[in-house]
């Protein structure tokens, strides 16, 4: 399953959105089974964009940041395939950044909380330790889409029809 991209947004940034974006607007909200029915017809390296842009477009918020990462972790336990897909593209520094998230939203889980966005309003140090992860999850995203964009470009067979 590859995308057809002109010759000229090899060089955009937004390359690897590109590769994977009709999938995901394909499925968008369809349920989980028609989402994993495409999922397994993907080859590993459109996996790690599939998962890696079903979490990141909803990260543009602080709040985002912090339910969507519970929401990977405990309901839909795809955190796994998201770092997975990550090392995929061997973004290390991505995959360690997300194994910190996931502490975070455990220790929440040990405590007995169910994540709410608005657990921040009333806990400063939730609050810092979330504002802190997001700055470097922000940080990194970056480099993760640059370093997916570089994989792309070196391995067009696998993601990509030029037109």
């Amino acid at each position: 399953m590859k995308v057809k991209i002109k010759q000229e947004e090899l060089q955009s940034f937004h390359l690897s959105w590109a590769c994977i974006q009709p999938m995901l607007h394909s499925v968008r909200g369809k349920d989980r089974s028609t989402k994993l029915e495409l999922y397994n017809q993907l080859n590993e390296g459109q996996k790690g964009l599939f998962l890696f842009y079903s979490f990141h477009n909803h990260t543009k918020t602080l709040e985002e940041f912090y339910w969507f990462s519970d929401y990977n972790i405990n309901e839909l336990q795809s955190w796994d395939g998201i770092k997975n897909g990550v090392l995929y593209f061997q973004d290390v520094q991505m995959a360690n950044v997300l194994d910190e998230i996931k502490l975070l939203i455990e220790k929440q889980n040990i405590l007995g909380r169910k994540i709410n966005p608005s657990d921040m309003k009333y806990d400063q140090e939730l609050f810092g330790d979330i504002s802190k992860l997001y700055s470097r999850y922000n940080g990194c995203s970056r480099c993760t889409i640059i370093k997916m964009n570089e994989w792309i470009n070196n391995n067009k067979d696998d993601f990509i029809e030029i037109e």
